[in-house]
């Protein structure tokens, strides 16, 4: 009886430890040494390739963003270039998108994933986005979700990522006169999301996200929130698949999920056990290195950020783990602007 009370105290005060809040100091130091890194690939990748992508455009600004918010330094410079560089790349194909003609490669997940760079970015409505939105609005599908085209994972996973994502952006870029039709197809959006089976931690994440954007009933996101949950390694990480390792895109996005979406707080043992994980995997030139699952088509180059030909997937899971730990941040004035 005594090695049972033995060991139950034990569990506790490891449990305890686990537990134990995470140092604010050691977050903002692993965010300010990622923020320069993401941020300076953008004009690279651009100068390379001729084009945006979601992994060095999209989701850096999305992270830029929510560090801007919470009172993090950011070069502001560079985050005007990326704004400046999604809307010469989008401004050409307007009429396009106006007449349902599908120049924008892997839509609607670019244009949903640009959108919310851009939002993040606070950048105004205009024609430009107007066009990206109603062209987004055409391509719901009867059933009420977004097919994804794209096929490289985890950023090109299925349907229910782009779902959510495309009716975030029609929340964020709504369109003068169509009120009760995008209250309409959010709320399809939703219903879809509520019976759609993740097959990811990319899914599973997203769909908790869509959820909470779609304002579905609290015990569907609880629910949601408690699957998400349950994928947690014993690490404090999460992976993209069950057979895979932990690594910090489905760790960052997971978390950006549950507090968000769930309103975790920071200090749930869950959430300080992934920001727990970032801390100790984070290179110490302020990267991720997260290897990509998928076969890539375009042609390898250096775009400035480390990992070769893991670079792009790197970016992206940099870009989610700076959120996730950016969300454990009070907002204060920790520094001027540059």
């Amino acid at each position: 009886m005594r090695f049972w009370n033995l060991a139950f105290v034990l569990f506790l005060w490891v449990s305890s430890a686990a537990a134990a809040d995470i140092g604010p100091a050691a977050v903002r130091r692993a965010v300010e040494k990622a923020l320069p890194l993401m941020q300076g690939s953008s004009q690279q990748f651009f100068d390379k390739s001729g084009c945006i992508s979601c992994h060095n455009q999209s989701l850096p600004a999305m992270a830029v963003g929510l560090a801007r918010q919470k009172g993090f330094a950011v070069d502001e410079r560079l985050a005007q270039v990326t704004v400046n560089i999604t809307a010469a790349v989008f401004s050409p194909h307007r009429q396009n998108l106006l007449l349902a003609i599908n120049t924008i490669p892997a839509a609607p997940e670019v244009s949903s994933y640009a959108l919310l760079g851009l939002a993040a970015e606070n950048y105004p409505a205009d024609e430009m986005t107007d066009a990206m939105v109603h062209d987004l609005a055409q391509k719901q599908r009867a059933d009420g979700r977004w097919h994804n085209a794209d096929s490289r994972p985890p950023l090109g996973h299925g349907s229910i990522s782009v779902t959510a994502l495309t009716l975030r952006a029609l929340q964020l870029y709504p369109l003068e006169g169509r009120k009760e039709e995008f209250r309409k197809r959010i709320e399809q959006a939703r219903d879809w999301l509520l019976t759609a089976a993740p097959g990811s931690n990319e899914e599973t994440s997203y769909r908790l996200q869509g959820l909470g954007w779609a304002k579905a009933k609290l015990a569907d996101i609880q629910k949601a929130a408690k699957e998400l949950l349950a994928e947690q390694r014993q690490d404090g990480g999460w992976a993209w698949l069950p057979t895979l390792d932990s690594e910090a895109y489905s760790t960052g996005q997971a978390l950006v999920a549950l507090h968000q979406a769930a309103g975790l707080s920071t200090t749930d043992p869950a959430c300080q056990r992934g920001a727990k994980y970032l801390l100790k995997t984070q290179l110490p030139d302020g990267s991720w290195h997260v290897k990509t699952p998928a076969m890539g088509f375009q042609p390898y180059f250096e775009d400035g950020f480390p990992h070769g030909e893991d670079q792009w997937l790197s970016i992206a899971g940099t870009s989610w783990a700076t959120m996730g730990l950016a969300l454990t941040v009070e907002p204060k004035n920790m520094a001027s602007r540059r």
